[in-house]
């Protein structure tokens, strides 16, 4: 078995606090129905589960889920990276795959794959799933990955190149849709920060701001539970004491 690949920081962090939010506006719909309140609860391996449900419910069952997959022997080879003659990498995810069979042998300048008997149909390409990789591996291998994209502009079905994660900066998507707002530190620099993903009224979910400073919120939460600026300043003595 092959080495697990490394985790991703915050890995399933995101989702977990997408969910529990999305839990906590059901529940608190709920309450406004039927004025019951509900108990909430959410943890990092369910939602680790349920993210990762295809390939666990799969695994009873298809043997190839069960490691990590080999892309010469697809399922599908129109769901798949191909590496192109730089050396980058672009993914085909089309789970209709006779449907765009044509299109991508078209876009390819390989219309003799169309009428190739081993891949007249996913039946076929599944059976001859070596020898198809093998032929788009060729194919992708002729041209940059930027001849690609433009080749690629119009297709009607599903893929992307594969970018590094300083790329994202750069995606046509990025800027008109608020995606990675600008935000200042408390010292007047300026970073980007990935916005939440959900829009209401077409209203990017901007991050307000950084993150505070340590402690930089305390006398104003602690003003806000009640405590007068004496109190405070009693607290502030007793932790200067150490």
């Amino acid at each position: 078995m092959d080495p697990p690949e490394f985790q991703p920081p915050a890995f399933f962090d995101l989702q977990g606090a997408s969910t529990i939010a999305g839990a906590i506006s059901t529940a608190l719909f709920h309450r406004e129905r039927d004025g019951e309140a509900s108990v909430v609860d959410v943890s990092l391996l369910s939602v680790g589960w349920w993210t990762m449900a295809p390939d666990i419910v799969g695994a009873l069952y298809t043997s190839s889920l069960n490691s990590r997959v080999d892309r010469t022997r697809p399922g599908n080879p129109l769901v798949n990276p191909y590496r192109s003659a730089d050396g980058r990498w672009l993914y085909l995810v089309c789970l209709q795959a006779d449907r765009f069979w044509g299109e991508v042998c078209a876009i390819l300048e390989r219309p003799d794959l169309i009428d190739d008997s081993r891949f007249a149909d996913a039946q076929a390409r599944f059976s001859h799933r070596e020898e198809c990789v093998a032929e788009l591996d060729k194919a992708f291998a002729t041209r940059p990955l930027t001849e690609w994209q433009d080749r690629f502009a119009n297709f009607t079905g599903v893929w992307a190149p594969v970018l590094a994660p300083a790329e994202v900066y750069d995606h046509p998507q990025a800027g008109p849709n608020g995606y990675l707002p600008e935000v200042t530190a408390p010292d007047g620099s300026t970073f980007r920060l990935p916005a939440a993903p959900a829009q209401f009224d077409g209203v990017q979910a901007a991050p307000r701001g950084a993150a505070p400073e340590a402690g930089q919120h305390t006398e104003e939460l602690l003003l806000e539970a009640g405590y007068t600026w004496e109190e405070i300043g009693a607290l502030h003595a007793v932790s200067a004491l150490g």
